[in-house]
């Protein structure tokens, strides 16, 4: 064994090493014993190397995630079928994908070890979906953050800071991935495994930091009291979503009849800052939140809030596992614990399966949206009656703005 990967690690290359063994014995398959020789040698993973046991939990989860898939599917076409555009259901509906794909891997692997090109493939789709949820997680606390510091959340720095963390966490998934394949492709030295080991470990450390980011930004919003600047901006809600009922859909095409009756009432409210749906506001509104307080009363996002905080958790605890689980090196043959397949049934599997649902159940796709960016060209391009409104009290040296302060402090 030891002249076949050219003295390289014990545990790496195992993908070049099971067509060479094939070869050398003239067999096509390698028999059962030289094949549990090679995988208790293994470096331990996260779930463990399946057996026919895996079978079982596997296809549920590939069927728990197929349908989580289509459960989002629905509400995504649902919404656009109103013009209510929620583009991060098509992020959920991608990373149930990823999931079930990676747990239809599994099965597949489970059924013959010898299997590994899909084996490394069903590790890829089960690391990968984590970091999504997190990143879905941050996306939803910049929303939050935006509506209660429009005059910060609306700016380019913070936008170009949001991105760039964006980035950053795209080379540590890929480092991460990297460092995690590399030794079952490729024969190495201890020095070349010992890096790969460090770089699945790095990513894994800073994945788990990540995964806290949206909590800290939800902090940083209450934390930070608003400022007199954030009374003074103008800002664009949905004012026509009425409910965050599991049930409700917004009217058809109510979100671009309201763009139309926006761009109509300022030529210059293109501006505005765009938040999601409330009727607790820290700033200026262009448009009413009558509708919504009379027929729903209060949207307020002490939910929103403890949706974040609940999803983070969990993300938060299934990082963490994994992540001490790079750190112990073990092999298959005596491996930890925290490396048994019902502890990563739990973290991928069922905690995940949680957060999905909570993201279908709590509608994030209402409490989380915001207007579309205004179209050019439709600012000021009609005349409404508040414009004319405006005319008919200019002759008073009324300011226009006084006239809309005073209409939405008569509906408050």
């Amino acid at each position: 064994m030891h002249e076949l990967t050219n003295g390289a690690a014990t545990g790496t290359g195992i993908v070049q090493l099971v067509p060479k063994v094939k070869k050398l014995l003239g067999l096509e398959t390698v028999p059962s014993y030289l094949v549990d020789y090679a995988t208790s040698v293994q470096h331990s993973l996260f779930g463990s190397y399946p057996t026919h046991k895996d079978i079982a939990p596997s296809s549920i989860f590939t069927a728990v995630f197929v349908i989580l898939m289509f459960a989002h599917t629905y509400i995504f076409v649902k919404n656009i079928s109103r013009g209510h555009k929620f583009w991060l259901s098509i992020g959920f509906i991608f990373h149930a994908l990823l999931r079930w794909l990676g747990f239809a891997f599994r099965v597949r692997w489970a059924q013959d070890i010898q299997r590994l090109k899909i084996g490394i493939a069903s590790e890829v789709f089960l690391i990968i979906p984590m970091v999504f949820l997190a990143s879905f997680n941050l996306v939803l606390a910049q929303r939050i953050f935006t509506w209660r510091h429009p005059h910060i959340g609306s700016k380019s720095w913070f936008w170009n800071a949001m991105i760039l963390v964006y980035v950053i966490v795209i080379g540590v998934v890929v480092m991460g991935v990297l460092g995690a394949v590399i030794p079952y492709l490729y024969f190495l030295s201890e020095k070349r495994f010992s890096m790969c080991k460090k770089a699945a470990q790095a990513a894994a450390v800073l994945c788990t930091v990540y995964s806290l980011g949206a909590l800290l930004l939800v902090i940083s919003a209450f934390v930070l009291p608003p400022s007199a600047a954030a009374r003074q901006i103008w800002t664009f809600q949905p004012w026509w979503i009425e409910s965050f009922g599991i049930f409700y859909f917004p009217p058809k095409n109510a979100a671009r009849d309201a763009e139309e009756t926006f761009a109509r009432r300022e030529p210059d409210s293109a501006d505005a800052v765009r938040i999601i749906p409330s009727t607790t506001h820290y700033t200026n509104t262009l448009e009413k939140t009558h509708s919504v307080t009379s027929k729903s009363g209060k949207l307020g996002h002490n939910h929103s809030i403890f949706i974040i905080c609940l999803t983070t958790l969990f993300l938060l605890v299934s990082s963490a596992f994994r992540c001490a689980s790079t750190f112990i090196d073990d092999t298959y043959a005596n491996e930890s614990w925290i490396f048994r397949p019902v502890v990563m049934y739990i973290m991928f599997g069922l905690f995940e399966a949680i957060v999905s649902i909570i993201y279908l159940t709590s509608r994030v796709d209402l409490r989380f949206y915001r207007p579309d960016k205004i179209r050019k060209g439709i600012c000021g391009s009609k005349k409404s009656e508040a414009d004319t409104f405006q005319d008919d009290r200019s002759r008073e040296d009324k300011p226009y703005t006084d006239i809309l302060h005073n209409d939405h402090s008569s509906t408050e």
